[in-house]
């Protein structure tokens, strides 16, 4: 019982500790037609999102290599033969999802 009652508690602290770390929001500022400016919860600029088509967006991190293209089903199209991305990337194709949602 002692056991089982120990992994609850650290189930608890490790959501309670991911909960906080995913709480920064991206937000995306018009900066030319079909572009936007995305910015941290601190206002600085992480990266750059560019509507290729209807439906579907590039992302460009700031200083960064191209990540891909988004499309409006949430999929992300990657580049390369054999695709990977950094946690870093991911959290940001993340962050654009949830910030898409603003613009439609």
């Amino acid at each position: 019982m002692k056991k089982a009652f120990s992994l609850i508690a650290l189930f608890l602290l490790l959501m309670g500790l991911v909960s906080v770390s995913t709480a920064d929001q991206v937000t995306l500022k018009v900066s030319g037609d079909g572009k936007w400016a995305i910015l941290d919860s601190g206002g600085q600029e992480i990266g750059t999102l560019e509507k290729v088509e209807e439906g579907a967006y590039s992302i460009l991190p700031k200083g960064g290599q191209y990540l891909g293209v988004v499309r409006s089903n949430g999929d992300l199209q990657l580049t390369g033969r054999h695709p990977a991305i950094t946690p870093s990337q991911a959290q940001l194709y993340l962050d654009v999802l949830e910030a898409l949602k603003t613009l439609k």
